[in-house]
């Protein structure tokens, strides 16, 4: 990874999983844009929600350039990443991936499905930075019709400076070691839907064991097809018990998450599964 300069703009490559005509991303860009860094943009070109890290290979892929840094691909978020990384950047690789801002938080274990996290994910695994940008959602606003949900668009702005900040503490950070982020680890900040004079602050908590957002299914009689639909997965008036990023965001916290994937246990919790599978007498 090339060493840190805190003189040299940074150059971020930008994704999501809204799409890349998304108010988010267009918020996000023309700030990190304001602040002086060098942006490139790879964005699916339709809303890939809930596509976790998810690839295309079955088909070729649409590639189109928007000029100015900007293209979209037919495809899902982890595949721009992979477009940018491989193809488009691979002679001018970033030193930072972005993937946000999300419409709605990404919380709890919900992160397994989301797409805005498995761009970060993709990003990690291929060796660079990453942080996944998310704003939330009032459950009374999704009651509304029609669904508009002016409070998460006010926080957009709010959500990309704060954003910025953060590059920044890491940038400073930075140049005495040349790593924004610990190896394996990425940030999840979550910027609740509220106005400044309503967020009680920054913390850092863990990834919740609970949703925010649950998934059920309805099933017509007639045809025997099955409709999902999403339901709070908490009271709004009493948020989860547990401590973690669920109940923070809630609670009207800015939370910024580090998150490590792995697919291996703790050494001790191995240890005593393979204890107790005692596989070893067996004649293979």
């Amino acid at each position: 990874m090339k060493r840190m300069n805190s003189n040299d703009p940074m150059h971020i490559l930008l994704t999501n999983d809204d799409g890349h005509e998304a108010p988010g991303i267009l918020t996000l860009q023309s700030v990190l844009k304001s602040k002086g860094y060098r942006v490139t943009m790879v964005a699916p070109s339709s809303e890939q929600s809930a596509t976790s890290m998810s690839t295309t290979t079955r088909r070729t892929i649409p590639l189109a350039d928007l000029g100015g840094g900007s293209w979209h691909l037919d495809a899902q978020p982890a595949d721009t990443v992979l477009v940018a990384l491989r193809h488009l950047l691979a002679d001018d690789p970033p030193q930072l991936v972005l993937s946000g801002i999300n419409f709605g938080p990404n919380l709890g274990v919900g992160l397994h499905a989301s797409g805005t996290i498995g761009a970060a994910i993709t990003a990690l695994l291929n060796g660079l930075p990453a942080i996944a940008v998310s704003a939330g959602m009032l459950f009374e606003e999704a009651r509304q019709s029609p669904r508009t949900f002016p409070s998460t668009f006010n926080v957009l702005g709010p959500a990309a400076e704060f954003t910025c900040t953060v590059i920044e503490s890491l940038r400073t950070q930075a140049n005495s070691n040349g790593r924004l982020l610990p190896p394996g680890i990425l940030l999840n900040i979550n910027y609740p839907a509220l106005p400044r004079e309503k967020i009680k602050g920054v913390i850092y908590p863990e990834v919740s064991s609970g949703h925010l957002i649950e998934l059920d299914y309805h099933r017509c009689e007639k045809t025997g097809h099955v409709t999902p639909r999403y339901y709070a997965g908490v009271n709004p008036e009493q948020p989860h018990r547990e401590e973690g990023d669920v109940r923070a965001h809630m609670e009207g916290y800015i939370t910024v998450s580090p998150v490590k994937p792995s697919w291996n246990p703790p050494a001790g919790e191995s240890a005593e599964l393979i204890r107790q599978l005692d596989l070893a007498g067996l004649d293979y």
